[in-house]
């Protein structure tokens, strides 16, 4: 309990970075006007050119990973495509800007270490590993380590292991988030705390969240579609509270929670998974059972039973 008012308390005295300079990145080939750097490298270019709160804007194309950035820590090496390493700084994507990992060197998109980023608006897809199991961590979306990072309209797809991970004392204030065909969506280890409103986690072959150790998750109006290893999982002592969101077609187990691990759930829509709840560890309150009847966009249909209760992403809009 003291981790999450610890972590509530420094999330209500979060800022963005002080106005400063914009930096423009665009992709090669691109004729616009005003690029500070040009080509696959023009993030991380601008990333190591900016100061302290300043933007850097990322005009609409795809950038594809050429070169790496190793940001190290503990017994893994995180390399990223764009590496933040100890800068404050915001990231803003255009409509339509793309990191495209499924050619070019594998690596993770952005890696975070000691930092404070503002991340909104990018599309990051097909970030893949070279070797699958060691410690050269590539093939993520979003790699944060003992950093603080505010993520808006988001979408990470087709990626081989974790889409969001929050590590050591990391703080993740997420909202308008999709995670789509990939592994595990979110990870949370060590110390990290996650605070999201508004997401939908879709198709992945492990958990819309996976929290470890001491970490903490608070969860609102999200959509968990046919996850293949658990909807939210939590171990060790980690917690997870979730409220006004609905999970479907999960399995094996909605809401698992192992060894002192905890999952509190709060006006839930829980239908069509193989058990919606593990033995011990889940604590549930007004679950809505039933086939929820929503859209593609997770909006109630007519005559769903979950109209008007303000459960998944739509109700956060």
């Amino acid at each position: 309990m003291r981790i999450m008012l610890a972590a509530i308390g420094l999330l209500a005295g979060t800022t963005c970075p002080a106005l400063g300079a914009t930096l423009v990145a665009c992709p090669a080939g691109v004729a616009a006007k005003g690029c500070t750097f040009k080509g696959d490298d023009a993030i991380q270019a601008a990333i190591d050119k900016a100061a302290d709160g300043d933007t850097i804007l990322v005009r609409a194309g795809v950038y594809t990973p050429r070169a790496y950035r190793d940001l190290p820590y503990k017994e893994i090496v995180v390399r990223a495509f764009a590496a933040v390493d100890g800068k404050q700084l915001a990231i803003q994507g255009e409509k339509g800007a793309i990191l495209d990992g499924s050619t070019g060197l594998p690596a993770t998109a952005i890696g975070l270490r000691n930092a404070d980023v503002t991340i909104n608006g990018l599309v990051i897809t097909g970030f893949r590993f070279d070797i699958e199991e060691d410690d050269i961590y590539e093939g993520h979306g979003i790699f944060a380590v003992d950093s603080r990072a505010r993520i808006s309209d988001v979408t990470i797809s087709r990626y081989q292991k974790m889409g969001l991970t929050g590590r050591g004392n990391t703080i993740l204030d997420v909202r308008d988030l999709q995670v789509l065909d990939g592994h595990v969506a979110t990870w949370l280890y060590e110390g990290a705390y996650l605070r999201l409103d508004g997401a939908i986690f879709r198709n992945n072959d492990s958990s819309a969240v996976a929290a470890y150790n001491d970490s903490v998750a608070h969860l609102t109006r999200i959509a968990i579609d046919r996850s293949a290893d658990d909807g939210l999982y939590a171990e060790d002592n980690a917690a997870i509270y979730i409220a006004d969101s609905l999970i479907v077609g999960s399995k094996p187990i909605a809401l698992n929670a192992t060894g002192k691990s905890r999952i509190i759930g709060r006006n839930l829509a829980l239908y069509g998974n193989a058990a919606d709840a593990s033995a011990t560890g889940v604590t549930l309150e007004g679950v809505i059972a039933g086939d929820p009847r929503v859209d593609a966009d997770y909006r109630p249909l007519p005559g769903s039973p979950i109209t008007g209760k303000g459960i998944g992403p739509a109700a956060s809009r």
